[in-house]
């Protein structure tokens, strides 16, 4: 792999700072892809994975490379192990950038970046935060390894399964992927396909959306010859309402053809469910959430994906009992692709107390409470896993959208917040 070389001399790291090291990162255009060329998840994670292990050998840290699915680095000593798991992976960049999306570009006060959020900015921060700790000489009571996954945005997580299956299992652990001050529910996450043949669609081609897990801000379809199109605004597909469907628009302009009239129908602008005939939702949880995320036009068929989270009062398997019960009439067939179940822990448990103690020192926000999430992270990969950052109260979300971003302030902040979190739980006693 090339890139820029990571020595020691002496003992002495001779690594990059923190901005440096986040845009060599944030240039590897790491977009969640399949195999190719013998890299499980494609070239370009093979090099981020390779890039991010470099540096940590550079700042004195262990590292395995763990058959090009997953990495780890770690410090310290002892049986156990406390962990941070981050994803090195992407979403496409999509358009309207005012800001190449594969670069580090800092103005008015921001870092900008595809992943300077979600999920390379806050990877930068763990490793930087170990470092400081292993340069501090502090005491840890087991050893503290940062997972590097490159296979969470597609929802495939087969690089955390192939780390369950092969790897020491952390004790406890965060992963920074969600917002502070921390994260004790998730909802369950679900990706239907639905289908129906082009022949009777009413459109001679239909391509809308960049993947399942975002909001699709273009799509257009060819009718009678002629292209017809629809933009709208991108979003993190657990957050259908902060954006502005363009599949569900340009549905509306196409009323009257047969693909248009079953979608208004049963999907439309409805972002709870309740046309499919699947709403639902908990106390602990809130409600089912609906986002369009993508269709495509393949072969003979048109395929939407639907990204589903959901609640504990249902399950993804009767979701797609009520979803077909509403499209098998108008000749739509549905798929379950993959689905992830809801994660729920105690609030006053050890984990999410460790890590408000360590968000309430650093921040000085003694008001701050644990939250719930709709999105879903790798804390449904591992047992004892909560979502903890990166996003701090009141920040506007840029996460799976164009100038994707991050205050420089904020950034730097987070760097000691995941500083004292990982020497917390380096010293929380054993659940087990």
């Amino acid at each position: 792999m090339s890139g820029p070389s990571f020595e020691r001399q002496d003992g002495v790291g001779q690594a990059p700072s923190m901005l440096q090291a986040l845009h060599g990162l944030l240039s590897i255009p790491s977009v969640t892809s399949g195999p190719e060329g013998g890299h499980p998840f494609g070239p370009h994670s093979a090099q981020a994975l390779d890039y991010v292990l470099r540096l940590c050998q550079s700042l004195g840290f262990r590292t395995q490379n763990c058959q090009g699915k997953v990495g780890w680095a770690e410090i310290g000593q002892g049986e156990d192990l406390a962990a941070a798991l981050v994803h090195l992976d992407v979403v496409p960049a999509g358009e309207g950038w005012d800001y190449p999306p594969f670069a580090l570009t800092q103005a008015n006060g921001r870092l900008y970046g595809r992943g300077v959020v979600d999920d390379k900015g806050p990877a930068i921060a763990c490793i930087y935060a170990m470092k400081d700790l292993l340069d501090s000489g502090a005491p840890l009571a087991r050893r503290v390894r940062i997972i590097f996954g490159l296979a969470e945005e597609g929802g495939d997580w087969s690089d955390m399964e192939h780390y369950r299956q092969t790897q020491q299992a952390p004790v406890f652990g965060f992963t920074p992927d969600g917002m502070f001050p921390a994260i004790y529910g998730e909802k369950g996450f679900a990706t239907y396909q639905l289908s129906l043949p082009l022949a009777s669609s009413g459109v001679e081609y239909l391509e809308g959306g960049q993947a399942e897990n975002v909001g699709a801000d273009r799509c257009f379809a060819q009718v009678n010859g002629q292209r017809v199109e629809a933009r709208g605004r991108s979003c993190h597909g657990s957050k259908p309402w902060e954006g502005d469907n363009a599949i569900s628009k340009l549905m509306e302009q196409l009323s009257g053809l047969p693909v248009a009239d079953w979608y208004n129908r049963c999907i439309g602008h409805d972002l709870y469910g309740e046309r499919l005939g699947c709403a639902c939702r908990d106390s602990q949880l809130g409600p089912l959430t609906v986002n369009v995320g993508k269709v495509r036009t393949l072969e003979d068929q048109i395929v939407f994906w639907l990204d589903i989270r959901y609640p504990a009062c249902t399950t993804a398997e009767d979701i797609l009992s009520q979803i077909q019960a509403s499209a098998a009439p108008f000749g739509v067939d549905t798929m379950l692709e993959y689905y992830q179940k809801p994660v729920y822990m105690e609030q006053d448990g050890p984990l999410i107390t460790a890590l408000m103690d360590a968000y309430r020192q650093v921040t000085g926000d003694s008001a701050a409470q644990p939250m719930r999430l709709g999105g879903g992270t790798y804390a449904k990969a591992m047992e004892h896993i909560a979502a903890f950052g990166p996003m701090l109260p009141g920040r506007e979300p840029t996460e799976h959208r164009p100038n994707e971003s991050i205050a420089l302030e904020d950034f730097l902040l987070l760097r000691e917040i995941y500083r004292q979190a990982i020497l917390r739980l380096a010293q929380l006693p054993s659940p087990y």
